[in-house]
């Protein structure tokens, strides 16, 4: 099947579901790695939706607090597993299988878990989950050390932990063959409505759209209101 009919049939599902949901289905947070010095060139940009953990669950049923249609995803675990972004709680959250995808020699792993790594192995600004919160890692698994910007942004749509805001954190590392950074977006990735509405983010050229956004997707039902903790 032809990317664009595959393009097509996601832009059905996601007007199929926005029907019924409250909010949009999000891209996910967007990690980027880029190249410096004699590293220039060497980068890549992944969303969260693109990274998969090859384990497929039901984003509404137990142990998630969300309630509706079936519906399976093995992706946005940044955002708790929930492609609208929400709040799936704690059980679901911190039980997600790894994340993983590869780009140009990196191995990108997305983990979503309680406390975080130290501050020693993150880039950019240091932050300490309350209490959970997710995380992207990169592995050098090229075949020289690379020097170069990570970063980790996204457009929150607004949830549990506070209304619709811009969350970037940005890093200069060097990393030796099979080193690895961490870099998180916030404290409490899960909660805040998902990330990166696909109306005003547009995808970068470069990710590879296979298996493009709700992969499973077993129908759209309606939502449970997101609650607090």
């Amino acid at each position: 099947m032809k990317i664009l009919s595959k393009l097509a049939i996601v832009a059905a599902m996601v007007t199929s579901a926005g029907s019924a949901y409250s909010v949009p289905v999000t891209l996910g947070a967007l990690f980027s790695f880029t190249g410096t010095g004699a590293s220039a060139g060497v980068d890549g940009s992944i969303y969260d939706k693109d990274i998969h953990s090859g384990v497929f669950r039901d984003v509404h049923a137990a142990p998630s607090g969300l309630g509706g249609a079936p519906l399976l995803s093995d992706s946005y675990v940044l955002q708790g597993g929930d492609p609208f972004g929400g709040d799936t709680q704690d059980a679901f959250e911190t039980t997600q299988a790894l994340g993983h995808a590869t780009i140009n020699s990196f191995d990108i792993f997305t983990h979503y878990a309680f406390g975080n790594p130290p501050c020693s192995a993150q880039a950019g600004t240091c932050i300490v989950a309350g209490p959970d919160t997710g995380w992207v890692e990169l592995v050098n698994n090229s075949l020289s050390t690379w020097t170069g910007v990570l970063s980790l942004t996204g457009q929150a749509f607004g949830g549990v932990y506070g209304p619709a805001q811009f969350f970037a954190n940005s890093g200069a590392v060097t990393l030796a063959v099979g080193d690895r950074i961490n870099i998180l977006l916030n404290n409490e990735s899960s909660n805040y409505g998902g990330y990166n509405h696909p109306d005003a983010i547009p995808e970068p050229a470069s990710i590879a759209l296979v298996g493009i956004a709700l992969l499973g997707l077993a129908g759209a039902g309606t939502r449970r209101r997101q609650s607090a903790r």
